[in-house]
């Protein structure tokens, strides 16, 4: 009978550490590198420092630097640490827009370094991996909570960074229950126990995914910048004609598909060529601007408002009736009409044509032009006012429903002219 035999493969402590040291400094290089490409996302900078401090500390652990006495390496090569994962925290926030926070980078090298004045702490190797670990998991879940509350949740990335951050933060604090094992490992330089196995390779693992979902979060938020500026109006700041488009034809189709009553607003501001003649393009500029706010003021979630072209915008509402989607246009035309522009010598007004989705208006486009003829009516009846489109309207006859249009729904009130 043939006899099986089985070697005990142990698990060699300083080639796993030079390969997590290796990898640490080509994901710093990296992140340097992705910066030098976009200036624009100082964050990149300060990951690729971090890890590159966090390198040159992981380099006197390792026993690189011999000519520095021991217990002095292990002094600095932790305060590296901790001022990496500093950088990381800083990172983090000024990813997502915030004020990058010195005082709160030096707190956890300082808090170190006075620990270790102390000779009792600093002759513990089992207490000095608790510190290093209590304050680099402090930094990791700092940063996880900035990914939490993100600016934009619309990068794919940022989620497999963030639970990638928050499991890295969970492994550093399970360092301090089983720093005696961790210390034995160190001192032998073999892995002893399942523990420590697992946690140098989860450190491994990190050093080397961490650098390429930060760098693609921050190539997912140039795409998307560049995304939001293509669809944006610069002046205004609502969504273009494109975007209106390539927004309103899905969700006007969502809302006929779920027989939800919907309406299309449309508005063309009254005179405005004048408005630029007589007081100058950047007093027009103003107009367009403070009618855009005050429509802002009403577009609820499911809404949609843009500017097609010029003075025209136009704005998608969702589940409203024809009395409802009447009465927030007439109320936006008075609103708008009674504000007041300084050195203008025209008030500024605003013509609304009033269209509800329908068989005859089944898509955008359709439903546009049929608000189109009633902007045209509202132009036509003397400007300032709002005019809702053609209604079609089911009426029995012989026995048949026949369609029939009529001006204007029925129970509406016509619309006030100013």
């Amino acid at each position: 009978m043939p006899t099986v035999m089985v070697s005990h493969v142990v698990l060699d402590v300083p080639t796993l550490f030079a390969v997590t040291l290796f990898i640490t400094v080509i994901g710093g290089l990296l992140l340097l590198f992705a910066f030098l490409q976009n200036r624009n996302t100082p964050a990149l900078a300060l990951w690729g420092i971090g890890y590159l401090v966090g390198a040159a500390g992981a380099a006197l652990l390792s026993g690189q630097a011999a000519a520095i006495p021991n217990v002095w390496a292990v002094g600095a090569a932790n305060a590296l640490l901790c001022t990496a994962y500093g950088f990381m925290w800083c990172g983090a926030r000024s990813f997502e827009g915030r004020r990058v926070s010195l005082i709160g980078l030096a707190i956890g090298p300082a808090l170190w370094i006075v620990a270790f004045q102390f000779d009792s702490f600093a002759q513990s190797l089992q207490e000095c991996i608790s510190l290093v670990a209590a304050i680099s998991a402090s930094y990791a879940l700092l940063a996880a909570r900035e990914l939490w509350y993100a600016r934009d949740r619309d990068l794919i990335s940022r989620w497999p960074t963030l639970v990638l951050v928050i499991g890295h933060g969970g492994f550093l604090l399970a360092r301090i229950p089983y720093a005696q094992d961790l210390a034995a490992s160190v001192s032998s330089g073999h892995a002893h126990g399942a523990v420590a196995t697992v946690m140098a390779f989860e450190a491994l693992l990190v050093a080397f995914c961490l650098p390429f979902l930060r760098v693609a979060m921050s190539k997912e938020r140039a795409e998307l910048e560049q995304r939001l500026a293509a669809e944006t109006d610069p002046l205004t700041g609502v969504p273009n004609r494109r975007a209106f488009f390539d927004r309103g034809n899905p969700l006007l189709e969502h809302f006929i598909a779920e027989r939800q009553p919907a309406a299309l607003l449309l508005f063309d501001l009254d005179r405005f060529k004048d408005i630029n003649d007589t007081a100058g393009h950047q007093a027009g500029d103003q107009v367009l601007r403070a009618f855009c706010d005050l429509v802002g003021t009403s577009v609820r979630p499911g809404d949609l408002f843009g500017r097609l072209g010029g003075e025209e915008f136009a704005y998608l509402m969702a589940n409203v009736s024809v009395t409802q989607a009447l009465q927030t246009a007439e109320r936006l035309r008075l609103q708008f009409a009674a504000l007041q522009f300084a050195d203008l010598a025209i008030t500024p007004t605003v013509s609304v044509g009033v269209a509800m989705a329908s068989e005859a208006g089944r898509n955008l486009s359709a439903l546009l032009a049929l608000a189109d003829r009633a902007l045209y009516r509202a132009k036509a009846d003397g400007r300032n006012r709002v005019a809702p489109a053609p209604f079609i309207r089911l009426e029995a006859k012989g026995g048949e429903a026949v369609r029939r249009q009529v001006d204007r729904p029925p129970s509406v009130a016509t619309p006030v002219a100013g």
